[in-house]
């Protein structure tokens, strides 16, 4: 006999089989329905499954982004926090600087103050120990410095700066060559004159007619009468003092202590 098809197989596999079918109380074509059925059915599970199975995965890969963004976010809020901390270090630092430096300046300005005053006290002094030249004008200048750094409204520099400004003034008087005309009250008597200031070294003052003239003596706190001829070169002086005169070497009684002129 020839080789047989797998048709020819199958059907002699299917003939073989229906004498058990018929034994049984089968029918063929029942039987085979329901292996198709059952066959169906393990499908249906098997995608009810495989379902299943997708579903859980997305939850999973859900889930596992979350934890990971969750974790991100976990780990910027560190960071974050982290540098919050260290400004808020950086602000307590600066807070604590700027504390202490109000507190040294409130003692700076509880020490300056008495300072301030006491400067303007010796300044005052000064003035009426210095050669008697624009005495009231300059005792009325400190007299208002006084005021002025009594004054709250102004600030502790401001007043110090008016302190600075008076001892400029008086140090200029120093290297200065001044001539006006002024009163004068000597002997229960007062009249115009012509003074002659030279810096701080010597003060003069000559009669309108040029016919007498006088120093200042800082030992005596007195008035010394010059001899006539000093008049003419006191008067030029003045002129130089003006600007009247080109500057040129004079001859001129200078005190050069208690000894004498």
């Amino acid at each position: 006999m020839g080789a047989k098809t797998p048709q020819q197989l199958l059907a002699c596999l299917w003939l073989c089989m229906l004498p058990s079918f018929v034994a049984y109380g089968q029918s063929p074509d029942a039987t085979l329905d329901e292996s198709l059925e059952r066959v169906a059915e393990t499908n249906r599970s098997a995608a009810d499954s495989q379902r299943k199975i997708d579903s859980l995965s997305r939850e999973t890969r859900i889930l596992l982004e979350e934890y990971r963004s969750l974790r991100e976010s976990s780990e910027y809020q560190q960071a974050f926090t982290r540098e919050l901390e260290q400004l808020q270090e950086s602000q307590d630092a600066r807070i604590e600087s700027l504390n202490r430096q109000i507190a040294q300046a409130r003692i700076t300005r509880q020490r300056i103050l008495p300072l301030m005053r006491a400067m303007a006290d010796a300044l005052e002094q000064f003035v009426l120990l210095d050669l008697p030249f624009h005495q009231e004008e300059r005792l009325a200048g400190v007299l208002q410095l006084k005021q002025r750094l009594d004054r709250p409204d102004l600030s502790v520099s401001a007043r110090f700066r008016l302190l600075l400004e008076a001892y400029q003034i008086e140090q200029n008087y120093g290297t200065t060559l001044e001539a006006w005309r002024g009163p004068l009250s000597l002997g229960g008597e007062t009249r115009s004159v012509e003074y002659l200031r030279l810096g701080r070294t010597a003060y003069y003052y000559q009669s309108l007619d040029r016919q007498s003239s006088a120093y200042w003596d800082p030992a005596g706190r007195s008035w010394i009468t010059l001899s006539p001829e000093h008049n003419r070169a006191l008067a030029q002086a003045m002129r130089v003092a003006r600007k009247q005169a080109a500057p040129q070497l004079l001859s001129l009684p200078v005190m050069a202590g208690e000894s004498g002129s």
